[in-house]
């Protein structure tokens, strides 16, 4: 049975939604969802000197929700920032010097929007992971649908993957389609500084533990059939 996620795009994403990457047969990058100020659409956390830093993209407001795709970015040194304190967080982790010029790429040029920065480093995610998934911007999909089940339905869904956070949303939208939950429970592993600290999105992973990374994102997951009506 083929498994499709369909999820909107994080910045630098948090490690359940980088195994989700590994999950599934095919990830919709679900650009067209509107922005969400709870979410991590435009921030992420790396282990710093301190303990954990916000990495956030400053975002233009414009008054009432857009989709990912149409959110415009301010383009205030924010990329210069965010370079600067990732070399000062991970220069002596072991695989900066593999990493690094990666994420120099992916933000040499300002964005056209949060979408397509971070569909982008989805994608980059995925490369390194080495992510069996085909992956599909859902504002590349006839019509640019909106809704999972228009995505769903525009896609050709078989069986779909999520996560526990948006497990019963998920299943009220599609009641009618076989679900399977990933289960991510983060362990402690080696970072750059002394001790461990949770929390911190893909890169720090990435950083630390670069090709190997995939095998440690796997052996802190396990996917489940979801049986039972949806809620209500």
């Amino acid at each position: 049975m083929s498994l499709v996620a369909v999820r909107p795009p994080e910045y630098l994403p948090r490690l359940e939604v980088a195994a989700l990457l590994l999950a599934a047969d095919r990830f919709v990058v679900a650009d067209t969802f509107p922005f969400s100020r709870q979410s991590h659409h435009n921030r992420t956390r790396i282990r710093a000197v301190n303990g954990m830093q916000w990495l956030s993209v400053p975002r233009r407001h414009a008054g009432r929700p857009l989709p990912l795709a149409e959110v415009g970015v301010v383009d205030d040194g924010w990329r210069r920032r965010h370079l600067a304190a990732v070399r000062a967080a991970y220069g002596m982790a072991p695989f900066v010097d593999h990493v690094m010029p990666g994420l120099a790429d992916l933000l040499a040029e300002p964005p056209a929007s949060l979408g397509a920065l971070t569909s982008a480093t989805m994608a980059w995610v995925a490369r390194w992971l080495d992510a069996p998934a085909e992956i599909v911007r859902a504002s590349d999909l006839p019509g640019r649908p909106d809704r999972l089940g228009a995505v769903w339905e525009t896609a050709g869904g078989n069986a779909l993957v999520t996560l526990d956070e948006s497990l019963a949303p998920d299943r009220r939208s599609l009641p009618d389609t076989p679900t399977h939950v990933l289960r991510f429970e983060e362990s402690p592993r080696r970072q750059a500084f002394a001790g461990f600290e949770d929390g911190a999105g893909v890169l720090d992973l990435l950083m630390n533990y670069g090709p190997a990374s995939a095998g440690v994102l796997r052996a802190g997951s396990r996917t489940e059939a979801v049986s039972g009506a949806p809620p209500a």
